[in-house]
């Protein structure tokens, strides 16, 4: 093959290979292990659905469960019950939803936008760092994130064709939203249409007795759901569940999840203050951030500009859709980084029209910052494989090295402006998600004693029945250990030849009650998600671990 066939190729299908890449991340972080605490909770939760088949009411080790919505155990259950327990069975189908996010925000984009902006809008979403964290730590943001922006797309092209199949699809993406994370589902698409209506003065599409039909749609989709937790809870009122007598199942998922955060009314509370996601965001929705803030700032001082009053020749649904929910989600009493993934196609699209509407010279310049800012990406890569997680050979440097040099190939010899800031950002953040994916979360999970012990378990055919924990159980150890047995915080029921999962705290328990016990085997222990630069620095690491063990009682 000749330069200029070789050429021609990456020409003609640059955006493809483009995309591979980035597939090609996410099939392999979906063999990484599963953290702690969330992601390895909602495994064990789905992995204990598909042994008892208890599809309606939720448990988790045998104990009611009453916090999210059904929807990704039902997934990643039926995954499991087809492909057998493993992390790869865990994450496909929250990946699959994923990828139906990215196509949906691609195509919603074109339906109102170029299609460069809506590639661009794809490949932003794809490679922003939330969404490679969203494949690697499931948790049900992404299938909120997949089915939302589906349903905003079905939406868009019911408004468009007036044909009742995109309207009933609409009503299948919002269901599968609301199945997701609650109410979330159904109020981001109306703060989002309603206010594209209501600025560009439509009152008729307010009044459409078609939102109706869609309703009655999503309440049937809802159906099964609601009946599992009105049996489960509604109907036995003397449960106590998470310390709360007698609690709703219904009135739980309609109100006191969500709306009661920002009330007070749900019981789970930090003291994250009203800027937080103005922090978490610069980090989130990396490498993208410096091109996302002003260009919201652009189109929200557009919009003022003009009064408020809409053009109908623009779409005011993206940043409505960012803006109202952003604003909402700081008032709410319980704030994570993962709350404001949702939010991150309306940011995307926001960003590519940016990207493609700005002149020619401006463009130059923000390609020659953005590359400028990318380093970073190619400093934190040198700096993990020096100082944090050193490779065991020269592969992935090599690779790594490559990626590199296409890089610099690609920043150089693109022509296209919007390209020239797009490509060599993807390529940079597909590299430092091959090192994440391939080094350094299979390394950092050496360090989660919990799924350590439940591999050891199995590898040495340690009988499940007969292994306990105590006060701070491990749900990744329950899961790959393949154990649904509640935690014993009492030890009276415990018995020689008894095999115990313990920290330093609960060791000493079985101490002080003078139990006989041998040490089979210790674990370095870590809080994964919770990083910081005395554990992250392979020299100062072993000041930041603790210990877990496997006992057994003599």
């Amino acid at each position: 093959m000749n330069k200029e066939a070789l050429a021609r190729i990456l020409k003609d299908h640059k955006y493809k290979i483009l995309f591979i890449g980035i597939g090609i991340i996410f099939f392999l972080y979906m063999f990484v292990d599963i953290m702690e605490i969330d992601a390895a909770q909602y495994a064990l939760i789905s992995m204990e659905m598909s042994i008892t088949k208890s599809f309606l009411h939720v448990y988790q080790l045998g104990l009611d469960y009453l916090d999210k919505p059904p929807l990704l155990f039902w997934l990643s259950s039926l995954s499991f019950m087809i492909l057998g327990v493993s992390n790869f069975a865990y994450k496909l189908p929250a990946i699959l939803v994923a990828i139906l996010g990215i196509y949906s925000t691609y195509r919603f984009a074109k339906l109102w936008y170029s299609r460069q902006t809506a590639v661009f809008a794809a490949l932003i979403l794809a490679t922003s760092q939330a969404m490679f964290l969203m494949v690697n730590d499931i948790r049900t943001d992404v299938i909120l994130l997949g089915f939302t922006m589906f349903a905003f797309w079905q939406l868009s092209e019911y408004l468009e064709k007036r044909k009742w199949l995109n309207l009933i699809l609409s009503a299948v993406g919002i269901g599968g939203a609301m199945l997701a994370k609650g109410p979330l589902g159904i109020m981001i698409p109306a703060l989002a249409f309603g206010s594209e209506f209501i600025l560009k003065r439509q009152w008729k599409n307010i009044l459409k007795y078609q939102w109706l039909v869609l309703l009655v749609i999503v309440a049937i989709i809802l159906l099964p759901m609601c009946y599992g937790l009105y049996t489960q809870f509604d109907m036995h009122p003397e449960k106590v569940v998470y310390g709360l007598k007698g609690p709703s199942g219904i009135d739980f998922y309609f109100w006191t999840q969500s709306f009661g955060r920002i009330t007070g009314q749900n019981y789970w509370k930090n003291s994250a203050g009203y800027f937080y996601f103005f922090h978490t965001i610069l980090w989130d929705f990396q490498p993208w951030i410096f091109l996302f803030i002003p260009a919201l700032l652009l189109k929200l001082g557009k919009i003022i500009y003009q009064k408020f009053k809409g053009s109908s020749s623009e779409e005011y649904i993206t940043l409505a859709g960012f803006v109202l929910p952003f604003i909402a989600f700081s008032f709410s009493r319980y704030k994570l980084p993962h709350y404001l993934y949702v939010l991150f196609p309306f940011a995307s699209i926001i960003t590519a029209d940016f990207i493609v509407r700005v002149k020619d010279h401006w463009k130059q310049i923000l390609g020659k910052v953005q590359f400028g800012i990318i380093h970073f990406f190619w400093l934190l890569i040198i700096v993990g494989l020096l100082f944090v997680f050193p490779p065991k050979n020269f592969l992935l440097p090599l690779g790594l090295l490559l990626l590199y040099i296409i890089f610099i190939f690609a920043f150089r010899k693109i022509k296209e402006p919007g390209e020239k800031i797009i490509i060599p950002t993807v390529i940079a953040a597909v590299a430092f998600n091959l090192l994440l994916a391939v080094n350094f979360y299979p390394n950092l999970l050496k360090y989660q004693a919990g799924s350590q012990a439940g591999h050891y378990v199995v590898e040495n055919n340690i009988p499940v029945s007969k292994i306990v924990q105590l006060d701070n159980p491990s749900f990744s150890f329950d899961f790959y250990s393949r154990d649904i047995a509640p935690p014993d915080t009492t030890l009276n029921n415990l018995k020689k030849g008894d095999w115990l999962f313990v920290d330093e705290t609960e060791l000493a328990r079985v101490k002080a009650h003078q139990l006989k016990f041998e040490v089979v085997k210790e674990f370095p222990s870590f809080r994964v998600t919770g990083l910081n630069k005395t554990f992250l620095y392979r020299k100062t690491r072993n000041q930041s671990l603790k210990k877990r063990y496997i006992i057994k009682l003599q």
